[in-house]
């Protein structure tokens, strides 16, 4: 092999190797960010505001397709909604739980959630 094909390996070797991870429907994954609340947009008075973690930097998600091809589809995610915690609003915190993808909760805020099973605030607000 010469020594460009040689380069050009590595580069791309290099390139690959920085890509950040794909997460699945259901991995266990940590995730940084701040939280806010939404209010809920439905017409039941009863109705809990749902908490939405809006990421530090976008993930890459991979999700079974609803369309009729079926198949897996994939998307950068930059807002999760968070299932069993309720964090302090606007403060920076650190999620550690299940990752879900579709509607999970009765209030629907964003195709992705994660349920929680640890939470670390970073700073408030």
């Amino acid at each position: 092999m010469t020594a460009k094909a040689c380069a050009w390996v590595l580069v791309l070797m290099a390139g690959s190797a920085a890509a950040a991870p794909c997460y699945n429907d259901g991995d266990v994954v940590t995730l940084e960010g701040t939280a806010t609340r939404q209010a809920s947009h439905e017409a039941d008075a009863s109705a809990k505001p749902a908490w939405v973690l809006s990421l530090s930097s976008p993930v890459c998600v991979v999700s079974a397709s609803t369309g009729q091809g079926g198949g897996r589809q994939q998307s950068n995610v930059s807002a999760v909604q968070i299932i069993d915690a309720t964090p302090t609003e606007n403060a920076r915190i650190q999620l550690t739980g299940k990752l879900v993808t579709g509607n999970v909760s009765s209030y629907y805020a964003v195709p992705t959630a994660i349920w929680v099973l640890k939470q670390r605030v970073l700073s408030g607000q």
